[in-house]
Formats: C-alpha cells, structure tokens, sequence
C-alpha cells in the first residue's frame, strides 16, 4: 500500500484493534503470584534462602560475585585517595612555582652589576676600569 492511497474506515479500525490486543495481551499477575513475592521477600529476611538447593549449587558463582563486589569497592576506595594525592600534589606544585618565580625575581634583582658594586663597598674590591679583553691562541702553537 503506498502512501497516497485511499483507506476504508474499516481498515482504519481494523487496525486499530489489533493494536489495542497486543496492548491487553500482559498477563495480570495473579495472587498466587504475589504470594510467592511475599515469601520469597521474607526467606530473604529471614536467611532461609541460603539453606536452599539452588543457592548452595550456585556458591561458587555467588563467591565469585562476591569476590567482584569486594574488588569493586577497593577499587573505589583507591581511585578516591589517588584523586586526593592529585589534587594535594597540585597544591604543591603551585606553592613551589610562586616560590620559585617570587626567588627568581630576587635572583635577578640582585644579580645586577650596580647591586653587585654595592654589596661589595666594604670589602675594598673595587669596579675596573678597563673592559676585559678576550685571549686568543692560534692553533699549532704549542706544536
């Protein structure tokens, strides 16, 4: 059937109760089932269930998702304390960088050649006067 076609009102509804049967087709849960629910809840709370056969037949994998649930939860708690040691290792990095820009800002205050001459007043050494002169041997000459 194409798109443009004409449809009859009885196709219409038609399919339209074939919709609302699939939508009634649930079973309603009866109250035998319901029962079983309540019991099944109070074996629970009560610890019976683990003295059923199917539990007992199904220990080893009851461990092993035991054993998953125990891991699950170590992992958690090592995730948590690596992001603390992160973020207590970021702290120290930006202490340690203020501190080095705050030292190498004084480096380079007292490094200059008029602090230099200043600090060393007292001592008699004196600022010469002439420029230094580089030194340079020729190749060979000690041959």
């Amino acid at each position: 059937m194409s798109i443009n076609e004409l449809i009859d009102r009885a196709t219409v509804e038609q399919q339209e109760e074939k919709k609302k049967r699939r939508k009634k087709r649930r079973p309603k849960k009866s109250d035998a089932e319901k029962k079983n629910r309540s019991k099944l809840l109070m074996q629970i709370m009560n610890g019976d269930f683990l003295s059923k056969d199917w539990f007992i037949n199904h220990l080893p994998f009851t461990f092993y998702v035991g054993f998953l649930l125990v891991l699950l939860i170590g992992w958690g708690y090592y995730g948590e304390t690596t992001a603390k040691k992160e973020v207590q290792l970021q702290e120290e990095l930006s202490e340690l960088n203020s501190e080095f820009f705050t030292l190498n800002s004084e480096y380079i205050t007292k490094r200059g050649r008029q602090q230099i001459k200043n600090r060393l007043e007292g001592t008699g050494l004196i600022e010469s006067r002439v420029s230094p002169k580089k030194i340079r041997v020729r190749k060979y000459v000690f041959e």
